[in-house]
């Protein structure tokens, strides 16, 4: 019986071997592609049944970490890790808390949209994932006016990043290998920012703030506090993320592969670490 973690997230996966086929390509001589490293913390018995489930789907993953029982963790840096997803919450935040990109993996619900194996699409949230969570703060502590009035003031300085700031460079660097072909429009990875802010009143600094780190997102949605979930459904990418569990719930609900970014005052443990700290001037 094939592995379920794999069964459930086999489109995400068949999606990065396609995109690492048009690379080599295009790229007959470069290693720079997606490179997937299967880790789990069983012992390396269980190795037969992932290589029978890989195998099953036809998938290209060369690499295996089993730490027999050990925390994976400490070897992410190591594999030089842009991405880390698990679908164990405590494993995710030891590796946001060691700086690496992490996000807990949610299979969708009863619900099952049609996926592409030909194109990844990849689906941000903004505040506490691409960028910081310095304008939910604001939010939190002083309301929705204030975080209006902060983000017009501050519209030209850019956001700090986020955790998952490093992924988006990586996907974009990939992207950028194809648009020097001209397959600009051909391109297979798309990448998305589904973001609660207003396009009017708080969008601009987000869009400042990408051109600043030089990355290109290619679509933005500012959905002004609407439901997630039926954008979603009609993007359908291959994994979204967001560090707000309702979001990641309602992404669920219409059948997207949701990925939890356990980061920011969204999260239990940053409130408790918030309300020891002074509240921060909004000026």
């Amino acid at each position: 019986r094939p592995c379920a973690f794999i069964s459930a997230f086999v489109h995400t996966l068949q999606a990065l071997m396609s995109v690492n086929a048009r690379l080599r390509q295009l790229y007959p001589d470069s290693e720079e592609l997606f490179d997937i490293v299967l880790m789990t913390n069983n012992h390396a018995q269980v190795g037969v049944r992932l290589i029978n489930s890989i195998n099953h789907y036809d998938l290209t993953i060369e690499r295996f970490c089993m730490t027999g029982g050990q925390s994976p963790i400490g070897y992410l840096k190591a594999y030089l890790t842009n991405l880390y997803l698990s679908k164990d919450g405590e494993k995710v935040m030891e590796a946001i808390e060691e700086g690496i990109a992490a996000a807990t993996m949610f299979a969708s619900g009863d619900v099952e949209n049609k996926l592409s194996d030909t194109q990844l699409k990849v689906a941000f949230d903004g505040d506490a994932v691409l960028f910081s969570d310095e304008s939910e703060i604001i939010v939190k502590q002083h309301g929705l006016d204030t975080f209006f009035e902060h983000e017009k003031e501050f519209e030209n300085k850019p956001l700090a990043q986020g955790p998952l700031k490093c992924f988006l460079e990586a996907l974009g660097k990939l992207q950028r290998k194809f648009y020097a072909k001209n397959e600009r429009m051909t391109c297979p990875i798309c990448t998305y920012l589904v973001t609660s802010r207003s396009a009017a009143s708080s969008g601009a600094r987000v869009l400042k703030t990408l051109r600043s780190w030089g990355l290109e997102i290619d679509e933005a949605l500012f959905l002004a506090g609407a439901p997630k979930g039926p954008l979603l459904q009609k993007i359908r990418p291959h994994i979204f993320f967001d560090d707000q569990m309702f979001h990641i719930e309602g992404a669920k609900e219409l059948g997207t592969i949701a990925a939890h970014v356990p980061y920011g005052i969204g999260q239990k443990y940053h409130k408790e670490k918030l309300s020891e700290q002074p509240a921060k001037d909004t000026k």
